[in-house]
């Protein structure tokens, strides 16, 4: 039974005062090492401070997506078999979230999830086999799946593109396609998304250069760009997006190292006013790397700043002022200033000890 642990009083009624400058942070973590799942805390936007509020349990919790609304929440159980899940959350009037039902995501090793507000609908990328599974729900819990679709195909790196393996799911800021990222046929898939939130099962393929494993993406908020980061090469592709037309109009490079084997870029995000980009490194390059978005929508590099080992998932605060990046390695999410005039961050020195954390959520 899953189940929250209260932890400290004073971050919790912060949170019911409505303080515009206090945010909910929510981490998801991988569970190896004995601890819940997932963790939050109270962040102060002043200063990037934090604190420990209460802990829910959940197996491998290493993506999770809160509602617009605030009100639900889903995770993720990133396993195999019968294991492999995904868990409803409401949270109370006293902003504490509770798990309300978990239901199988047929697909295995469920790695990324994202929720349509029109209808109300949930989405997880599948990576082992390399699949979608789409989910109505009812009051905020979870109905048994609708829809299972299954991807086929591989490309040229023998060692990690013998089969797809479906990494993100994005909608576009309309909500009326859903993207796939896959990273083990470089391809992404686009579906039209109906007004129940179903997808359709025929869908198009937008071709990725060959050996690059296309990993994440993010649209701007007009949804006239695109930015997706492939693992594999290092590399950020920017689209133009006219409808359901994707135009690539640049490619960059964000793992400047010289290592000769495969490279790990993970995630990818703009900050909240649009002006920049971030993408992770892992592994050859433990770095975030800083791109200011020109006009065009095409980017330009500004910095690379290391950070601990293995970054995962990472995200800005709503204000943009701080940047949480999730070490999974060291078990411990790094909180950096950032100036959005230069582009530049800065180590606050206010580590939040998680074991293995993957995903970073804020939730006013």
């Amino acid at each position: 039974m899953i189940s929250f642990i209260l932890i400290s009083i004073h971050a919790l009624f912060s949170t019911m005062t409505h303080d515009t400058t206090h945010y909910q942070l929510i981490v998801g973590s991988y569970t190896a090492n004995g601890n819940p799942g997932i963790e939050v805390y109270d962040v102060n936007g002043i200063t990037g401070a934090s604190s420990p509020m209460y802990q829910l349990k959940n197996k491998n919790a290493s993506y999770l997506t809160v509602s617009p609304t605030g009100e639900y929440m889903y995770a993720v159980s990133e396993d195999n078999g019968g294991e492999a899940k995904i868990t409803s959350y409401h949270k109370n009037s006293k902003g504490v979230f509770s798990s309300m039902n978990s239901t199988p995501t047929v697909g295995a090793a469920p790695c990324f999830v994202t929720y349509r507000k029109a209808s109300q609908t949930v989405y997880t990328a599948n990576y082992t086999g390399g699949s979608l599974s789409v989910f109505k729900t009812k009051g905020g819990e979870l109905l048994p799946i609708s829809q299972h679709i299954v991807y086929s195909g591989k490309s040229i790196n023998t060692s990690r593109q013998m089969e797809p393996h479906a990494h993100n799911v994005v909608l576009s800021p309309d909500e009326k396609f859903l993207y796939v990222s896959d990273l083990g046929t470089d391809y992404i898939y686009q579906h039209k998304v109906s007004k129940d939130g179903t997808v359709s099962v025929t869908y198009k393929k937008i071709k990725i250069n060959a050996g690059n494993g296309p990993r994440h993406l993010v649209f701007d908020k007009s949804g006239t760009r695109m930015y997706l980061v492939s693992e594999l090469k290092g590399l950020v592709d920017v689209f133009s997006v006219a409808g359901n037309q994707l135009k690539k109009i640049q490619t960059i490079l964000t793992d400047t190292s010289k290592a000769k084997e495969d490279k790990a870029s993970a995630d990818i995000h703009i900050s909240p006013n649009g002006k920049w980009l971030l993408v992770s490194n892992r592994i050859t390059s433990n770095d975030l790397a800083v791109f200011k978005i020109l006009p065009d929508g095409k980017l330009v590099a500004r910095s690379h700043q290391p950070v601990a080992d293995m970054p995962r998932n990472f995200c800005f605060d709503p204000s943009g002022k701080f940047v949480f990046v999730a070490s999974q390695t060291e078990s411990r999410v790094q909180v950096f200033s950032f100036d959005d005039n230069s582009g530049l961050l800065m180590d606050t020195k206010q580590d939040i000890n998680v074991s293995m954390p993957v995903c970073v959520v804020f939730q006013h």
